[in-house]
């Protein structure tokens, strides 16, 4: 399927697109909300500030998206794989991304307030900047990450790994142990 074939299925209101795979498309600002793409392989695609809100994207593959400012509140994201994949400035609020393999991803000023991001691989991630306000990063792979200017209030980090995460001396005491 190419992206004016999707687009064209959403304007009709068919938006149950299991396994779909998409590549090299520009889809920036469409209006993906609630459409089920489970388990999809998704590849060189610029969703700029696209409208992702309660997405089904379980066990899909991401590669070399661009979701820059996109609007993914409460997407279903558990168990996905992302890689070259950039995040900037998304809204990521109360998304589930438990499981999720995210390494070495820009997640730069993202918004993940109330997000579940528990097992998720987030090794070498830049989060600088983002917003993890009461976000779940338990048993989170963190090593290496950035997280310089990140919020942390009530986000829990039990059993996350966070060797030689970097952060700024004021977050140290937001770590465990």
């Amino acid at each position: 399927m190419d992206g004016d074939e999707l687009l064209q299925l959403i304007a009709e209101g068919k938006r149950h697109h299991p396994g779909l795979e998409l590549a090299e498309a520009i889809l920036a600002g469409v209006d993906l909300r609630q459409t089920n793409l489970r388990a999809a392989k998704l590849t060189a695609l610029d969703l700029r500030g696209a409208n992702l809100t309660r997405a089904d994207l379980r066990d899909a593959i991401l590669t070399r998206i661009n979701l820059r400012g996109a609007h993914l509140f409460s997407v279903n994201l558990e168990g996905a794989r992302f890689v070259q994949v950039d995040l900037s400035g998304a809204n990521l609020h109360a998304a589930r991304l438990a499981g999720a393999h995210m390494a070495g991803i820009s997640l730069r000023a993202c918004h993940l307030t109330g997000g579940d991001l528990a097992g998720a691989n987030l090794r070498g991630a830049n989060l600088q900047g983002a917003n993890l306000t009461q976000a779940s990063l338990r048993g989170a792979d963190l090593r290496g990450a950035n997280l310089v200017e990140a919020i942390l209030t009530g986000a829990d980090f039990a059993h996350a790994l966070l060797d030689s995460a970097k952060r700024t001396r004021d977050q140290l005491g937001e770590f465990p142990g």
